[in-house]
């Protein structure tokens, strides 16, 4: 099954999507029952077993007696389940790793250690405000830079200097003072563009690839 949090999750277009192509049951934490860390989905024909949960719920939020005991969003006793080998998480619980933006700068290393070789497309240039060099490059280069909070997405938590106001550079040089480990930034790129029918016209839009 595909494990969402529900209909009005930002994404659930794409879960709805991929839970089609799949041909897999698109579910919601109150469709799944755990019993005897065995985890069943409640259908109208009873109850069935799940094998493998692909989920697309964060981990805080996934089992409320294991992590937040007031997330409505989790299957209660999932984890247990998980534990004891009777269900498979994709993703796994730790995995959203992988999500934060502090780890990119790392990526072409790590593609040397563990395969050996350089990573074939090259990496946007990135400055981590943990750096201390990275910092004062940041902080002097503001109106030039895209400054991005690490575990946002979709556009929150973000300062594209060149389309910014000096109140919000302020701001955002304070926070970046303040947690450096929360920021980011990359020069601004020019992205690639399509044509798109928008209002009875033909605009170019920006097209952004998630392999």
């Amino acid at each position: 099954v595909l494990l969402t949090p529900g209909a009005y999750n930002s994404a659930y277009f794409e879960h709805s999507f991929l839970g089609r192509q799949m041909g897999i049951e698109i579910v919601e934490a109150r469709d799944l029952v755990v019993h005897r860390n065995r985890v069943f989905n409640r259908t109208t024909r009873g109850m069935q077993r799940v094998d493998v949960i692909y989920r697309r719920i964060d981990d805080d939020f996934l089992d409320p007696l294991a992590f937040r005991q007031d997330s409505l969003l989790g299957v209660p006793g999932l984890l247990n389940a998980y534990r004891a080998g009777n269900v498979t998480l994709a993703n796994a619980i730790g995995t959203g790793v992988a999500d934060d933006k502090a780890i990119y700068p790392y990526v072409p290393e790590m593609i040397r250690f563990y395969l050996g070789e350089d990573a074939i497309l090259e990496n946007v240039p990135t400055y981590h405000a943990t750096d201390e060099a990275d910092l004062a490059y940041v902080l002097d280069h503001l109106e030039e830079l895209v400054v991005k909070a690490v575990d946002q997405s979709g556009g929150y938590g973000m300062l594209i200097g060149p389309a910014s106001t000096a109140a919000e550079r302020d701001e955002f040089r304070r926070l970046i003072v303040a947690e450096p480990r929360n920021y980011i930034a990359q020069p601004t790129i020019a992205l690639s563009r399509h044509p798109t029918f928008v209002g009875g016209e033909l605009r170019g839009c920006h097209v952004d690839l998630r392999p």
